[in-house]
């Protein structure tokens, strides 16, 4: 069938047809390079794998990026794990070694050093564990979370509770009460072993953690998926027409590394987290104060530990944004025309 278009009347009519085949054609033009850039993400996964992984993509959705945090985007989780190892070296180094003789500012600092670690000993030990706890809770870092946290505090509480055991066996020998302690007698030696055991801990939890968060993106989802030691499992699928703002935010050690996030943020609220800032105990007061208005150390430490601020931030949680992804731009820029082909060209 032949078709017929009617000739312009005037001059304007033929400019402003003009004006609009021209339009015509560079949209064409941006469509047929989009479909090229995804095209080529397309071409780099497997589809079926890709469904194996993800069940929850539908029939009517094409695979087209499969991805997860790198290594690195959990470095700072790796350097808290060496700093926790670091602390239980100096308590071990500072029993074991002899003051240094001489003057001068180093050796005067690494005596005072030694002084404090030698007269504080496990006492100094969980103080300093308490104020490194503090400062990465208070903070916000990624490494703020409740797993790291409570860990921290375990490690805090082990060299205590074992110096308890054995006073416990020392008076129970004076009273006839015949308890042995199940741990050997405690020597500052055991801040090695101790030491060692948690850096491994948080090393292979950091390994189990990452792991855990799996991210695709179809033509018309965003798929986050999170599957922690069967803890917590979450997946949700954001359809494109529910994006009200997409971020990419790549850190300076994310550009540095090659790893960023990119924030999903639609109108009820997924990708935004109330990120603590004020001054708040944790706790209620009843559970803050005695009868007799005496604060309870437990209670207080607690409290103190829980302290934080707050404000409404894009979510930096793995489980809500796609988090510490390589290319971050590039699949910023995926989702980008993704969202134009579903949804329509953005409105300036």
């Amino acid at each position: 069938m032949i078709g017929f278009m009617a000739m312009p009347s005037t001059p304007g009519d033929f400019y402003i047809n003009k004006l609009g085949w021209q339009s015509l054609r560079n949209n064409h033009l941006a469509r047929q390079v989009m479909s090229e850039f995804i095209e080529q993400f397309k071409s780099n996964i497997d589809t079926d794998s890709a469904r194996s992984d993800f069940p929850e993509i539908t029939e009517s959705e094409t695979p087209i990026w499969i991805g997860g945090p790198t290594t690195s985007s959990m470095a700072d989780k790796y350097i808290l794990s060496i700093l926790v190892l670091l602390v239980h070296v100096a308590f071990f180094l500072g029993e074991l070694l002899d003051t240094p003789e001489g003057e001068g500012q180093a050796n005067f600092v690494l005596s005072v050093v030694i002084w404090i670690i030698d007269t504080t000993g496990v006492m100094g030990f969980v103080i300093c564990m308490l104020i490194l706890t503090k400062v990465n809770h208070y903070a916000n870092f990624s490494t703020s979370g409740k797993w790291t946290t409570s860990w921290l505090l375990i490690c805090c509480t082990m060299p205590i509770f074992w110096k308890v055991m054995d006073l416990t066996e020392w008076i129970g020998g004076f009273l006839g009460s015949g308890f042995t302690s199940p741990l050997p007698t405690w020597n500052y030696f055991w801040f090695v072993p101790l030491g060692l055991l948690s850096f491994l801990v948080m090393v292979t939890l950091t390994v189990l953690y990452q792991r855990s968060f799996q991210y695709a993106i179809t033509d018309k989802r965003i798929h986050i998926r999170q599957s922690f030691l069967y803890f917590e499992t979450s997946s949700h699928g954001i359809s494109y027409h529910k994006v009200e703002n997409l971020k990419a935010d790549p850190t300076i050690l994310g550009r540095i590394l090659g790893f960023g996030n990119i924030h999903v943020i639609t109108g009820s609220g997924v990708g935004l987290q109330v990120e603590s800032l004020g001054a708040s105990a944790g706790l209620p007061p009843e559970i803050i104060e005695s009868p007799g208005d005496k604060m309870r150390i437990s209670s207080f430490l607690l409290g103190w530990i829980n302290l934080q601020r707050h404000r409404t931030v894009e979510a930096s949680d793995p489980a809500d944004c796609l988090y510490g992804i390589k290319r971050p731009m590039d699949v910023y820029r995926l989702i980008n025309e993704l969202m134009d082909a579903n949804v329509g060209p953005a409105v300036e």
